[in-house]
């Protein structure tokens, strides 16, 4: 690696140890330069990175990065932008429920379930953003302002859908599955997008 830039400061990519790229960036996030902050934007020889699956920055080797480019963002700033970038990415996941739900009525097991893991694990990481939001940011704590109790109770309604939705898959119950993706998790994903965007800090 010849040269590693952060937030725009240069750096000597020498005093970043790692042999591929997921190391370079943990080790980057103990160093002082990140102070707390989280990477959100990584560019590799100048292209733009981003990970299609979980840990393939590992097969990224330290000596085919030339230049390393990133950008950080506090917890907060990254809250904030969640805040407003939320509804996009519910959006997606709405629009990938017909074709799951369709699979399965059509009992074409081995296709919808393939879609419905990469749906719940999406679904997943959302939920964890949304914690980690909240925590930050101090949202509903106590239920705190109307739209952020509002955000507690659908939360916990997402909570027991996906409870349900999974116990529906270990007992291969695959119509009343679709039923549930179709008419409640689906209205619960819609009302989740409405609310994200009336958030603000402390729940006001």
């Amino acid at each position: 690696m010849e040269t590693l830039t952060v937030d725009g400061l240069e750096m000597t990519a020498g005093e970043i140890a790692g042999a591929n790229l997921e190391e370079i960036l943990l080790n980057l996030m103990e160093h002082p330069v990140t102070n707390g902050r989280i990477i959100c934007s990584v560019v590799v020889n100048g292209s733009p990175y981003s990970e299609e699956v979980p840990h393939a920055a590992l097969e990224v080797d330290r000596s085919s990065i030339e230049t390393l480019v990133l950008d950080t963002q506090t917890l907060e700033d990254m809250g904030l932008s969640f805040l407003k970038t939320g509804p996009s990415y519910l959006g997606t996941l709405l629009e990938a429920l017909p074709k799951i739900v369709e699979s399965f009525r059509l009992g074409d097991e081995h296709e919808a379930n393939e879609h419905f893991l990469n749906f719940l694990e999406a679904l997943q990481l959302l939920m964890s953003m949304l914690e980690q939001t909240r925590h930050v940011l101090n949202l509903w704590q106590g239920g705190d302002g109307e739209n952020g109790s509002e955000l507690t109770v659908y939360l916990d309604g997402l909570v027991e859908v996906l409870n349900t939705l999974i116990s529906l898959q270990e007992q291969k119950d695959w119509i009343f599955l679709a039923d549930v993706l179709e008419y409640e998790l689906s209205d619960s994903l819609r009302r989740l997008a409405e609310i994200l965007p009336t958030l603000s800090r402390g729940g006001h």
